[in-house]
């Protein structure tokens, strides 16, 4: 299964990253997320692209908010609700980020809502505690 193993690398570099290493080959990741064959992954692979470039450092920022579009648009194409809200928790946490308390909030609310629909209580509840110290 390539797809599967084009996934595990870039989880791989995710869990790198924020141990510390910030040695990445972009090039690749952005190969192994477009020469994914499996669709219900695009969306999580460019969400975990986007945390990728928005911890590495400050010089990736638009990319990173390009990857998050990009996930969000597929999940809501492919109707991936709970994806569709960590897409829009990890957009917050790039605004906030980016010093947009606003726009964090908003894309925090717009998580906390989509968790309700899908009866995803403890999410619902850890995300209203972190609306609420915004």
């Amino acid at each position: 299964m390539p797809s599967w193993m084009r996934a595990i690398k870039i989880c791989v570099d995710k869990t790198k990253l924020m141990q510390g290493d910030l040695k990445m080959d972009l090039k690749s990741l952005y190969t192994y997320a477009y020469e994914n064959r499996f669709k219900s992954y695009d969306g999580w692979l460019s969400r975990f692209l986007c945390e990728i470039l928005m911890n590495m450092d400050d010089d990736h920022k638009s990319e990173a908010e390009d990857w998050i579009k990009r996930s969000i648009e597929l999940d809501e194409k492919r109707g991936l609700r709970w994806n569709l809200a960590k897409d829009y928790t990890v957009y917050s946490d790039l605004f906030k980020k980016n010093r947009d308390s606003v726009k964090a909030k908003e894309n925090l609310s717009k998580a906390i809502d989509i968790f309700k629909e899908c009866g995803a209580d403890g999410w619902v509840e850890k995300y209203e505690k972190e609306l609420t110290a915004l």
